[in-house]
């Protein structure tokens, strides 16, 4: 997708309407004192800057080479590159993170599930997964204006696959760049049916609260704590 290669360079720009602050503030309160952190899918380093300025220990892994490129240049954690369904590593962390509809990428339940064990291997006893999911179930078009540069949006929900279709355009210096995003919607019996089949003490909250969530909510916040 360009969005995570040729676009990466612009990619805070378009996003710089993003309420950083709010999410991090979010995060802060589900991970209190805990200290070391791994950052799914951090894009250019924003979670993971901000939250070691406040104090954390923060690693990073990432699909992108252009993405890890900008974040080394914001963040002072070890960066990794790949997939969060069969990265591996011998560390452990206290909190796992993945915000911004990483697993939104994901295909279907399975990876879902897979990428949750995977990642749930890697914390330490008392350790606390949190995914942040995008819930669109919509049809609309955006058009946003950022300084000389344009970006135009349409999606389209299809309700019998559950998946949610993005074309974007991103006109720069009079060039056109073309993208898609194909976004997985998960419905919140079905992610309760994936952790419950494990045990698993987790909670759904929504919009970056500590409000439960619904089927309606705008995003969802899926915590998973280590016993």
């Amino acid at each position: 997708m360009c969005e995570y290669k040729e676009m990466a360079k612009y990619y805070d720009l378009f996003y710089s309407n993003k309420s950083y602050d709010k999410e991090v503030c979010f995060l802060k309160s589900l991970i209190g004192n805990r200290k070391t952190i791994l950052d799914i899918g951090y894009e250019t380093g924003i979670h993971m800057n901000l939250l070691e300025k406040y104090g954390y220990q923060v690693d990073g892994l990432d699909l992108s080479k252009e993405m890890l490129a900008i974040a080394k240049s914001r963040t002072k954690g070890n960066l990794f590159e790949g997939n969060l369904i069969d990265f591996k590593t011998d560390k452990e962390y206290d909190a796992i993170i993945s915000m911004f509809a990483v697993f939104n990428h994901l295909k279907d339940y399975n990876e879902f599930e897979n990428g949750v064990m995977n990642l749930y291997k890697k914390l330490n006893k008392k350790g606390v997964l949190i995914i942040d999911l995008h819930n669109g179930r919509t049809n609309g078009k955006k058009e946003d204006d950022y300084k000389d540069y344009r970006r135009i949006m349409t999606w389209t929900f299809d309700e019998n696959t559950f998946k949610e279709r993005t074309e974007i355009n991103y006109i720069i210096n009079n060039k056109i760049y073309c993208d898609t995003h194909v976004f997985l919607i998960y419905g919140i019996n079905k992610i309760k049916e994936v952790l419950n089949k494990h045990s698993f003490k987790y909670y759904i909250y929504e919009n970056y609260s500590n409000n439960i969530a619904s089927n309606k909510s705008k995003n969802i916040q899926i915590v998973i704590e280590k016993e």
